[in-house]
């Protein structure tokens, strides 16, 4: 006796496989249940058989497999397909490396571990809810056509992520071309200094130095259009503009993990790519220590 048949796309390439699975845990709990294939172009329909009289009694907890199976391909793998759709109708002026972008911020989204521990979690549990009372009164499913029909609220969360990845998409672009504008900046400007040692201290307090650890005075950047006390400096976007100034050969950056804004250490490799290097512990650390 057919009990259910389940359309899922042939784009859901481990879809069937989910089913399959969930088919053979049913049989080591001892529920007999037999399944076959009906290709229907771009859906394949998995048509779930019942044959002997347990199997028969056991017509609900199959059904609740079934929607809990079917929830757990919509929140993991039909969701990936709807971002695409989403993206590829509300936000068609992207190229398509743009878009693909734009998916993987919003699929990192879905995933990171806060929302699979929440959104993903509720949402899954709210739809093997509605799968479970649609099963009720209905033999046949077609997880798509169920999505785009029953599940409006589940698509307008996944709009509103592909929103949000959007806006993170634009911010990592304007990034980008700033860098790109620094760098430019930076290679062409004459090196005034060979090798420019960083010192980061117990206050993330920037110290500059040269290759023979002698403190860089005010007066060697007097050019540099911001204030510059000493050797100290105290501000991220300071530290960047003394950089590209100076225009070092090689950049040594000390006691790394005194640096309060990470961001700035990765700025800095990408403006001056290929002359950052990373002290691991040298004299000028530990006369630091020593004065600490």
């Amino acid at each position: 006796m057919q009990l259910l048949s389940i359309g899922i796309p042939n784009a859901l390439k481990n879809g069937g496989d989910c089913l399959k699975h969930g088919i053979r845990d049913m049989k080591i709990e001892g529920i007999n249940v037999d399944m076959n294939l009906d290709d229907r172009g771009n859906i394949t329909f998995f048509n779930i058989n019942v044959e002997d009289e347990v199997s028969c009694k056991n017509i609900n907890r199959i059904k609740q497999h079934i929607s809990e199976i079917i929830s757990d391909i919509i929140v993991n793998q039909i969701d990936k397909k709807l971002i695409k759709k989403i993206i590829d109708k509300y936000y068609n002026y992207f190229n398509s490396n743009e878009k693909q972008r734009i998916a993987n911020i919003a699929n990192g989204i879905l995933d990171n571990d806060v929302n699979r521990e929440t959104f993903k979690l509720v949402k899954k549990e709210k739809i093997f809810a509605e799968i479970k009372d649609f099963l009720k009164d209905n033999e046949t499913i077609d997880i798509e056509g169920f999505v785009n029909f029953r599940l409006r609220d589940f698509i307008g969360e996944l709009s509103e992520v592909v929103d949000r990845a959007v806006d993170e998409y634009m911010m990592q672009k304007e990034y980008d071309e700033f860098i790109g504008l620094l760098k430019y900046f930076a290679e062409l400007q004459d090196s005034k200094i060979d090798v420019l040692n960083i010192l980061i201290d117990e206050d993330g307090k920037f110290r500059l130095y040269d290759r023979d650890n002698n403190p860089i005075t005010g007066k060697f950047l007097s050019d540099i259009t911001i204030e510059f006390s000493g050797a100290e400096l105290g501000d991220d976007d300071m530290l960047i503009s003394t950089l590209i100034t100076v225009a070092p050969a090689k950049i040594y950056i000390h006691s790394v993990n005194n640096m309060k804004n990470k961001e700035v250490l990765d700025t800095v490799k990408k403006i001056f790519s290929g002359k950052v290097f990373i002290c691991n512990g040298c004299s000028l650390c530990l006369a630091h220590e020593v004065r600490k």
